[in-house]
């Protein structure tokens, strides 16, 4: 940077749009938080380069990554913005009557989270807890929740991330369809329907491609519109399907299900994700241990 006088203090308005850009990742994510336009930020973005002298960012694919001299800039100011935010929370409700708000994808919530909500509540005393049902995977963290859990590779932008478990999938079928004792059960399992997801409707071939495992093709294909409803069905003994390892932890236990070929490692990993700092929710933490506690593969 130039060794001339600057007047950061006369520049909050573009300080907080820079902060929120190398925060959330890129220009549009930033002006979706501060509920402006790209052009606005992208204006208070050139305003600080100039009374710097220094370049802040440059563009890589879809996201604008910080240059030497914008993380130098992000890391002298962000204690700042956390404290200004910790300000606003002193200045509003009590914690005890704001919720806590925990987004995550339809299928986790049914099988996994919802299931086990009191050890959430545990952690967060009196706090109300609300569900948000939030099948994106990727992209900006919605601005109300407390909590957002993902299922994709971890991302390096610098928000609060916290992993809980690696994605691991595999096929499962009920026990009253294939008997677990069966010597070859590739060989029966093409006398069933395959039970797959519309929104994944080649997680099939993806399994077998990535597994490694010799299989012939289903008979046929039974197609549902939710994942959660796929194995409702496959507990029912519809068909046999490829499943979240986490997502059919309790039905394994209970012999609702059972796996002939075990697990796949895929890249991607179960994390939670906070829409700001750490410190927006005091809870962030703990609710994050709990879930990994949900997640976890023994």
């Amino acid at each position: 940077m130039s060794n001339r006088k600057v007047n950061l203090l006369g520049r909050l308005p573009s300080l907080r749009a820079f902060e929120a850009t190398v925060r959330c990742g890129n220009i549009a994510a930033a002006a979706d938080e501060l509920c402006v336009t790209e052009g606005a930020i992208s204006k208070h973005i050139k305003t600080l380069e100039t009374e710097l002298g220094a370049k802040l960012f440059t563009r890589v694919s879809r996201r604008n990554l910080p240059t030497p001299a914008g993380e130098k800039l992000f890391q002298e100011t962000r204690s700042a913005f956390a404290l200004l935010r910790q300000a606003e929370q002193s200045f509003s409700h009590d914690l005890s009557s704001k919720p806590f708000v925990l987004a995550a994808p339809s299928t986790s919530l049914l099988r996994v989270i919802i299931p086990n909500a009191h050890l959430i509540q545990a952690v967060i005393g009196d706090r109300p807890l609300q569900f948000v049902a939030d099948d994106t995977h990727r992209g900006i963290v919605d601005a109300s929740y407390s909590l957002s859990l993902r299922v994709e590779e971890l991302p390096d932008v610098p928000n609060t991330v916290f992993k809980l478990a690696d994605e691991e999938f595999g096929l499962v079928i009920s026990p009253l369809l294939l008997s677990p004792e069966i010597a070859n059960p590739a060989a029966t399992l093409t006398n069933y329907n395959c039970l797959i997801p519309k929104d994944r409707p080649h997680i099939w071939e993806s399994w077998v491609a990535e597994s490694s495992t010799t299989l012939a093709p289903a008979a046929n294909t039974t197609y549902f519109d939710e994942m959660y409803l796929v194995l409702q069905g496959a507990e029912a003994g519809l068909g046999p399907t490829i499943a979240p390892r986490p997502l059919v932890t309790e039905a394994l236990k209970n012999n609702r299900l059972w796996t002939p070929f075990g697990f796949h490692k895929r890249k991607g990993t179960y994390f939670t994700i906070a829409p700001l700092e750490t410190d927006l929710d005091p809870d962030f933490q703990r609710v994050s241990e709990v879930l990994k506690g949900m997640f976890a593969q023994d």
